[in-house]
This record gives structure tokens, sequence and C-alpha cells, in this order.
């Protein structure tokens, strides 16, 4: 929970989906605190989702909305799962040279063509030796 005088952006954001239709939708709002002033909401219609990839929309479409405004502190607030899994998430942009362990992974999935799992012993070193993080 967000102390009682926090001052900033807060992102609230859901998702819902039905299961026998994979039709679903999602929602964001900005709000500025502590007035609860709303800064921007919008709703989102989404096809082929489950819940999970509606709650996830819902948080993207927001982190959008909040970029577009130009905001850079910001704390994201949802009722999902997703959110209750963790007690703090932080997103920290990095130089590119700093992420080559997951560029490499996204460069050789899409040579692959198909999704794959890093099992292999040479593959992980591989990965601790490229990541300066």
């Amino acid at each position: 929970m967000l102390e009682a005088n926090y001052a900033g952006v807060v992102l609230s954001f859901d998702g819902a989906a039905k299961t026998s239709t994979r039709i679903g939708s999602c929602g964001c709002v900005l709000w500025q605190l502590p007035e609860w002033k709303v800064l921007d909401a919008r709703g989102y219609i989404l096809d082929g989702v489950t819940v999970n990839d509606a709650e996830y929309f819902g948080l993207l479409r927001g982190l959008a909305m909040a970029r577009d405004r130009g905001i850079q502190d910001l704390v994201a607030v949802g009722d999902s799962r997703m959110s209750k899994r963790f007690n703090s998430v932080r997103l920290v942009h990095v130089k590119r040279e700093f992420n080559q362990a997951a560029d490499y992974l996204t460069s050789k999935t899409l040579a692959l063509g198909t999704s794959w799992v890093v099992e292999e012993d040479a593959e992980r070193e591989h990965l601790e030796v490229v990541s300066r993080i």
C-alpha cells in the first residue's frame, strides 16, 4: 500500500476476459495524488486473450499512457494475481551493452523460429559472460 501522504502519479490497471470467446478488455487510469485527480483514463477491447493477458495489456497500455505524458516517476497498482506475486518491482533502463544476455536470447529465438529454454551449461556460461548488469 502507498503511504497516506503519497504525492505523485499512480497508474491503476485491470483486465478481464471471457474464457469462452477469449474476448477481453483492460482499463487503466493515471491519477495525480494526493488530489486523486484523473490525468487520463482509457479502456481497450482485446481479442484472443486470457485474463492474465488482459491484465498485462492493462499494465502495458497504462505505461504507454504515462510515457506519452512525459511522466518519469510512476507507481503502478493492480489487483491481479500478477501484482500479488511481488512485493516491489523496479523497471530500470540500461544501455544496450549491459543487456546483451537478453538480446542474445531474443536474436537466437527469432532465428530458431520457436520458443525454447536454455538448458545447456555452455549456453548458460555464455549468458554469464556477456551479462554486465
